[in-house]
């Protein structure tokens, strides 16, 4: 077992499917879940947990996982910064810059942020090739798209994806420079659902990144580099074993999580709340 008694919050679809893989694998030895309406040991065996219960195992607990809602994300975090329990949260980590200055960080507790592609076995060799390139021209884009995701709410689809693509930038480059909207299309199917693309361009000193979002492409999630002299494409969505899964090294680096690089500081996450809200504004 990767991990003792591991504390999953949420008993949704993606809470579910993280239950699923943790159970699989045998990575967490006990499995404890925060649902809305009660609390359970969902593995090795089902019990239901009464608050006595649940005070004690979190005694015994050291990791957590935060898949609930977003509105509940500040709660939890909270909870498990006052707690000392390291843990996984999904993005965002906050719903906005008024929540991030709510947030209790005075603790000796740790976490990662789930953006999910910096976790990807390919992401290394996207850094080390960019690394090999670092004095000459590169152009990098990035393709989001999924159209079996399509929503009532403008901004849903773009608030949901922007997370992803805007930690790739920041980690790649260390900084925002000012973004260009280079092309957005928003319009309404008979269902009164929107079908979108939203193309975003950031130029630095030797690179440039373009990030697609749209749902009017079948699934992908897409890297593609350009150098003066070859293309090179990595497909993130492609499956792949187990100890280079994604899921595998995000667990992999909250086990390890005093030595990740992928453990970042509250100002990275509060530039990348800070950089959706002024792309989120442009858009509306």
């Amino acid at each position: 077992f990767m991990l003792k008694n591991h504390i999953i919050v949420g008993n949704g679809k993606w809470a579910k499917k993280i239950i699923f893989f943790l159970k699989k694998y045998e990575i967490a030895k006990q499995i404890v879940v925060i649902g809305r309406k009660k609390k359970f040991f969902s593995y090795p065996n089902y019990k239901k947990l009464n608050n006595l219960d649940f005070k004690n195992v979190l005694k015994n607990s050291s990791t957590a996982h935060i898949c609930s809602s977003n509105k509940t994300h500040l709660k939890y975090l909270n909870f498990f910064l006052k707690k000392n329990i390291d843990f996984i949260i999904e993005k965002p980590m906050v719903n906005n810059l008024k929540e991030f200055k709510k947030i209790k960080s005075n603790s000796k507790s740790k976490f990662l942020v789930n953006y999910i592609d910096l976790f990807n076995f390919d992401f290394e060799k996207i850094c080390n090739l960019l690394n090999k390139n670092r004095n000459k021209k590169t152009s990098i884009k990035i393709l989001y798209s999924n159209n079996s995701h399509r929503y009532k709410k403008k901004a849903e689809l773009f608030e949901s994806w922007l997370d992803h693509s805007l930690a790739i930038t920041l980690f790649l480059n260390k900084k925002f420079s000012n973004f260009k909207i280079t092309k957005l299309q928003s319009k309404r199917d008979r269902k009164g659902k929107f079908n979108q693309f939203l193309e975003v361009e950031y130029k630095f000193k030797k690179s440039e990144i373009r990030f697609i979002i749209t749902n009017n492409l079948p699934k992908k999630r897409i890297i593609e580099i350009k150098t003066s002299l070859k293309k090179y494409s990595f497909d993130l969505g492609k499956k792949t074993h187990l100890k280079k899964s994604s899921f595998y090294r995000l667990y992999n680096n909250l086990k390890n999580i005093d030595n990740s690089i992928l453990r970042f500081n509250l100002i990275f996450h509060k530039r990348i709340l800070n950089e959706k809200h002024k792309i989120l504004e442009a858009i509306n």
